[in-house]
Parts: structure tokens; sequence; C-alpha cells
């Protein structure tokens, strides 16, 4: 049964309902490249409303290497929620078009309130930078690479792959109010030759309340 974003029925974590806000999804490729920075944003996504909650449902990444490194090294991309979010990345950001999970015959409710940012598709060695925000000391969930000094080219080459966060999996899902998100980064910073793709695919729900 369809409800309007103000309508203050608990939603549960078994069972988000189509029509209290709306569901999303975004799939988005960027490139890790050359000196990529120690603790550089790749992605993020902020709740920019006082009035919706925002719950992320999926954070899945694929990660594969595209180039030779200088040397052999081990990286990882991890997730970190982020509070004090009052302002996304300004600077070598794009913004995706997010996918409405709906069929034409649902009735739209109300206007998306995640903000979502990625860096530039084809990479920048600082990642974004300009928001205003402070990730938590530790990361949520991280995705380990062995990145290689000599890019294999004799065979498929397989993505690093995981799904960072997915509710319904057993555990209470990460409840971003107002001026909170999420970001995820590279974390160490990588050598005069590197390359390699990140495919995210992020799906999220919006929500008047939740208990």
């Amino acid at each position: 049964m369809g409800r309007n974003w103000d309508d203050r029925t608990k939603i549960s974590a078994d069972f988000l309902e189509y029509g209290v806000q709306g569901h999303y999804r975004v799939a988005q490729r960027v490139a890790l490249v050359a000196t990529q920075a120690a603790n550089s944003r790749l992605f993020e996504l902020r709740n920019s409303s006082a009035h919706v909650l925002v719950i992320p449902t999926r954070i899945g990444v694929r990660w594969i290497q595209t180039a030779a490194h200088t040397a052999a090294i081990e990286d990882s991309l991890d997730l970190y929620r982020a509070t004090g979010f009052t302002a996304v990345d300004t600077a070598d950001v794009a913004t995706p078009t997010a996918s409405v999970k709906r069929t034409s015959g649902m009735t739209a409710q109300g206007s998306m309130v995640a903000q979502v940012r990625h860096v530039t598709a084809t990479g920048v060695a600082a990642g974004m930078t300009g928001g205003t925000l402070t990730a938590d000391t530790n990361p949520l969930a991280q995705l380990p690479a062995w990145l290689l000094a000599a890019q294999p080219t004799g065979s498929t080459v397989f993505p690093m792959e995981a799904d960072l966060l997915q509710s319904g999996m057993g555990e209470h899902p990460l409840v971003l109010a107002q001026n909170e998100g999420f970001v995820i980064r590279n974390r160490v910073l990588l050598g005069a030759a590197a390359g390699s793709s990140v495919y995210f695919d992020i799906s999220w729900a919006e929500v008047p309340t939740f208990d």
C-alpha cells in the first residue's frame, strides 16, 4: 500500500515497502590511476533530508587490474560511515543518474533526498575533494586486492568483488539520518605506474521512519 513521505508508520528491518518514499539504484565505473592518493574518496552518498532516512540495501564493488604497477602492492577499497556530512565533494566529481526501482504503474513518491557523487570516471589521483564530512575511525568493510607489477594478459582476468554491505542478511542495516552518509576510499598510495577499474553497484531505500 502506498504512503506519502511524511507517513509516520514504522518500517521494519524485514520489510522496506515500496510506497514509503522511494527505492533507487546506481551503477558506475571509475578508474584508479597512477599515484592514486591514500584515503582518496571515490564514491559517496549523503542524506540531505531532515525528514527522511536513507537505508543502503546493497553496496557492491568489483575491482579489476587494467595496467602494470610500479611494484606489486597490497591495497584495499574501504567503506566508511560518515557523520557531520554537511556538504558533498565539489572538485573532480560526477553526479550519476539514479534509476528508480519501480514499474511505470506504481505511483511516484517524494523526490530523492540522497546526494550521490563519484570521482571523475577517467580517474583523478587526489580523488574527490571539497566536501565537509568526518569518516569513522574504522571502516565498515573492505575489499582487498594484490595488484601486480606485470599485468597478466594470457588468460581471463577476474575481478575482485564483494558486497561491502547488504541489508536483510541477518544484521541491522545502516540507517543514515540528515548529514550522515558513507564514503568509499582507496587505502594506500599507488605507484608511478598503476591502473585499475572499479565498478560500484549501489542500492538504497528512502523511508520516513525505521524501527
